[in-house]
């Protein structure tokens, strides 16, 4: 009896274990514009005097002072003011002296931009690079704008297979191990390019599981200095994120439409479909209303069905829309769960999608005299077809 017991205790030890993690040292990249952008901006308030600790400017007519807290440590910064052009200083090896940086000036908005590289100590052996960009207006003279100006990147096997993938650290403070603040990019489907858009399907938290193949992974560690990663299998189950570019198969849903029938995307194959998300609360996409209204009456009888994925806060509020805007074409609400629009990453309202009858995204963020050309285009493009010989 004992003896089963052991057995069954050590098979629930390993049923337990999680998946086998993988881990690849990653490599410094500058400047992040290689690959996207975008970054989330941080702020920081100047002061006339230099921070506790820190030397002053001896020469400066009007300086503004400040520090970079990065990995735990403070690099002074200063802009000086007084000068013509605005001069930034920087310690950026904290040896106690801040030095020029030379910045360009924007002609368009007047203000002032640099990228700067630090040296920050993870370890008592030796600095590594950190890059970051940071901005100053003079109209606003106290604040200083930063964010980070290079990422790590590298190849990693999962399952078999090699992907390219990049970190960044997006609340620029000096450290990649936060998950809860920084982004993945993983070629998910192997192009060999990172999709790095708003509603990429290659984007991911560091804390969020993502499907590659049908298997979950989820990140576990990233070095302080973001110089390796470690992934390995999770039990969670998330679906795949599916590409929402041009040519490429639209995300499959299921829904129920406001007058209670069941309807999923495979159900409207063979008719043109324009997806239009939208809610009554959003201005712009009320001033769309009557463009999709004009197409399901234009063009219904030719297979263009028009459905509406409506995200008011309530389904009253969904309604009530539907009714006192007199929509006669399909409708289903979403603001519930936001099923379908979690798979199609809205990220802003009103949003569209052209699908062709193959349910094959030809077209999409288009509105008014633009969406209602290209659905004619389409069309259009459908009778040459037959035409031709």
């Amino acid at each position: 009896m004992t003896r089963v017991c052991v057995l069954a205790l050590l098979a629930l030890l390993v049923v337990s274990l999680p998946g086998a993690a993988e881990e690849v040292e990653l490599r410094y990249v500058d400047p992040v514009t290689d690959l996207t952008g975008g970054c989330y901006l941080q702020g920081m308030q100047l002061q006339p005097a230099p921070p506790e600790g820190a030397l002053g400017l001896a020469n400066a007519a009007r300086p503004l002072y400040g520090a970079l807290k990065l990995a735990g440590s403070a690099y002074p910064v200063a802009v000086d003011m007084g000068s013509e052009p605005a001069q930034l200083y920087l310690d950026a090896d904290q040896d106690g002296e801040l030095i020029p940086i030379a910045w360009e000036r924007s002609e368009i908005d007047d203000r002032y931009r640099a990228q700067v590289t630090l040296d920050i100590y993870y370890d008592e052996d030796a600095p590594r690079a950190y890059s970051m960009f940071v901005v100053w207006n003079p109209w606003i003279p106290t604040l200083l704008i930063y964010c980070r100006g290079a990422y790590y990147e590298g190849t990693i096997d999962l399952g078999g297979t090699a992907y390219r993938l990049a970190v960044l650290d997006e609340d620029t403070d000096g450290l990649y191990d936060d998950l809860e603040a920084g982004t993945l990019y993983i070629d998910a489907d192997l192009d060999g390019e990172l999709t790095t858009s708003a509603d990429s399907h290659e984007a991911f938290s560091l804390l969020e599981p993502f499907n590659l193949g049908g298997v979950t992974y989820q990140v576990v560690e990233v070095r302080p200095d973001g110089s390796l990663i470690r992934i390995e299998e999770s039990d969670l189950s998330v679906a795949p994120k599916h590409p929402l570019g041009v040519g490429h198969p639209a995300p499959p849903f299921e829904a129920t439409t406001l007058s209670g029938d069941a309807l999923s995307l495979e159900g409207l194959a063979g008719s043109i479909v324009v997806l239009d998300f939208w809610a009554a609360w959003c201005a712009p996409c009320v001033a769309e209303l009557p463009t999709m209204v004009g197409l399901h009456e234009l063009f219904h009888e030719r297979g263009v069905e028009v459905l509406g994925i409506n995200l008011d806060r309530t389904r009253e509020a969904f309604e009530n829309a539907v009714t006192h805007y007199e929509l006669e074409y399909t409708h289903v609400y979403d603001g519930d769960d936001e099923t379908i629009s979690t798979a199609y990453r809205i990220v802003g309202i009103p949003m569209t999608y052209i699908l062709d009858r193959d349910g094959t995204i030809v077209a999409r963020g288009l509105g008014g005299e633009a969406l209602r050309d290209a659905v004619e285009a389409l069309l259009e493009e459908e009778v040459e077809g037959e035409a031709s010989p």
